[in-house]
């Protein structure tokens, strides 16, 4: 049975937990989460009556945060800990909330995103102790194997059976997420354990054990440095090293010292400036003929197979926590020297083997090959941006260009479709984050308000598609940002389709009815689509369609401003071809 809160006396001052709920929560706030993104149901019941009877109990609790859907709080998670390197707790509602969660715990894992992802499990009993079975749903509910679903998703997954070992619990898990490669786990939590009385007790957590990040065996970055001072052309090809943002100076320097070209495959981070005098883009295929050595670096495609394959005596390297991507079913990207490092742990020691074996002459020949390759991407950027000086057209060429003319420089933005780093310039660390490489959809926005809980002092912009906005469950996303006051700039590029969808048929049948048929290609067409500028309004926020190419810029900064200054959400549907 329940037991009572008991009466306090004027001189005791120790808060005191009086339910397994009570100790769960007050050690996750003690373990550094903090905050619980929740989307709560009946399994919830004991969290809610820990935080009712907080000003009681004086404990501290990790702050809730509610989402309306399971992929917006598992998507505010993942943008709070992107921003901010601290792993965070989701909870969800049982089998039915963590089936809903499925999408967003891939992207987490994906994009190696440390989170304690937890749902409630259906009540044990059918009756008797406190927390058993109260409702008809807890019968349909009931899994065999719950975590089955998302077992291939975490590193690792576990049920709380009492309240005896809850830190044991909560440490391994913790320390699972975040130990490299970090990434989500899953525990479940049945209501009659959280909801179990204990006697009267402090809680005092045992410091969080940390992790150390991966360093690469000596005689490896010795055989590294011997393949990049050996190379006529190097390139350093990464995705994901900007993930820890203390490594864009080291890794700009590194190249810069000893003449190593920048190419940043599809960057879900700013791995490198945009502005840096060897960067190549974010494609490597314009390179593979003049490529000697690829060096890819926390990258998990660094090139696409069937549209252009390195040279046969082009030399590979490849470097992350996990250089194998051991979670990736298929993957056979070859390469003659795996190293497992972090790209912090990489920079200075290879700095070092470096400097003690490099030429100058050597040096100064490959930086004049990697500027003539740098000075050709600029010329075709300036060449593909020329027409648009005079005569704006509403496409993505476009709307990149005016990102950069509006938005200011500690600007985040969150992209989830057109964003194009070929054109836009993300030149600060931290400044830039994508989906992950699954791209499950919908991932976006609830990323932004996560980002913006954890920056409230910058603006955060969310670029997406029409597609990607109706995936995100835009009156969810909406109403959190005005229940948690993280009001950000959502800008869609509305052109009706979904374009992955167009551009893979054609792309896979170039000769084809689709290719050569209308457009919208079949399957792709999302006529006709809501007026998406209305959807902010029922939230007090601004929306505005935009349909004139001269108005995108002014349109961004006028935005900016209420975001900033009116702390209001805006949105900005723009009418794109």
């Amino acid at each position: 049975m329940a037991v009572k809160s008991r009466e306090r006396s004027a001189t005791e001052v120790l808060p005191q937990s009086e339910a397994v709920a009570e100790t769960f929560l007050a050690l996750l706030k003690q373990k550094g989460v903090d905050y619980l993104f929740i989307n709560s149901g009946t399994d919830s019941a004991p969290v809610a009556e820990a935080y009712a009877r907080q000003p009681l109990s004086r404990l501290d609790f990790p702050t809730p945060v509610i989402g309306t859907h399971e992929n917006l709080v598992v998507g505010m998670a993942h943008g709070y800990t992107m921003v901010t390197g601290k792993a965070q707790a989701v909870m969800v509602h049982v089998s039915v909330g963590a089936a809903n969660a499925v999408c967003g715990v891939m992207n987490a894992k994906r994009d190696e995103i440390p989170m304690l992802f937890m749902a409630g499990r259906t009540p044990l009993y059918e009756k008797g102790p406190l927390g058993a079975r109260s409702g008809a749903i807890h019968w349909a509910q009931e899994m065999y194997d719950q975590a089955g679903m998302l077992r291939e998703l975490v590193k690792w997954d576990y049920e709380l059976r009492s309240g005896l070992n809850i830190e044991d619990v909560l440490d391994r898990g913790l320390m699972t997420a975040q130990a490299a490669p970090a990434g989500p786990v899953y525990l479940t939590l049945p209501r009659e354990v959280l909801s179990a009385p204990s006697e009267p007790h402090t809680v005092e957590a045992r410091p969080l054990a940390p992790t150390t990040r991966a360093a690469p065996d000596p005689g490896a970055v010795r055989k590294l440095a011997e393949l990049i001072e050996a190379a006529r052309c190097p390139l350093l090809v990464t995705s994901a090293s900007g993930r820890d943002p203390e490594t864009v100076a080291p890794l700009g320097e590194l190249c810069s010292r000893f003449g190593i070209g920048i190419v940043e495959a599809k960057s879900r981070y700013v791995c490198a400036a945009s502005d840096h005098p060897y960067h190549l883009g974010q494609s490597v295929h314009p390179y593979l003929g003049e490529a000697d050595l690829l060096i890819c670096l926390e990258t998990e495609v660094p090139w696409l197979p069937e549209t252009r394959e390195p040279r046969p005596e082009t030399r590979i390297a490849h470097v992350g926590v996990d250089p194998l991507f051991l979670d990736y079913p298929l993957r056979s990207f070859r390469g003659e020297l795996f190293v497992t490092s972090s790209a912090g742990q990489l920079m200075g020691p290879l700095t070092e083997a470096l400097a003690g074996i490099a030429d100058e002459k050597r040096i100064a020949a490959r930086a004049a090959r990697i500027t003539a390759l740098a000075d050709g991407r600029r010329e075709r950027r300036r060449k593909r941006l020329a027409p648009l000086a005079d005569q704006p057209r509403m496409n993505k060429d476009w709307l990149n260009q005016c990102l950069n003319e509006a938005l200011p420089d500690d600007a985040i933005v969150v992209n989830e479709y057109w964003v194009d780093r070929e054109i836009f310039d993300a030149r600060m660390a931290g400044s830039f984050y994508m989906h992950s490489p699954a791209a499950g959809l919908g991932w976006g926005m609830p990323a932004a308000i996560g980002a913006a809980l954890a920056a409230p002092d910058r603006p955060v912009v969310c670029t997406m598609g029409d597609g990607a906005y109706l995936f995100c469950n835009p009156a969810a996303c909406h109403q959190a940002i005005a229940m948690h006051e993280t009001p950000l700039l959502t800008i869609i590029c509305n052109n009706a389709r979904w374009g992955a969808v167009q551009s893979s048929t054609i792309g896979v049948f170039p000769e084809g009815h689709a290719a050569r048929g209308p457009k919208p290609a079949p399957l792709s067409d999302l006529r006709p689509v809501p007026d998406f500028e209305k959807y902010v309004e029922a939230s007090g926020g601004y929306g505005e369609r935009v349909e004139d190419p001269a108005a995108v810029p002014d349109a961004i900064r006028r935005a900016i401003r209420m975001v900033r200054e009116d702390r209001r959400q805006v949105l900005l549907n723009i009418i794109c071809e």
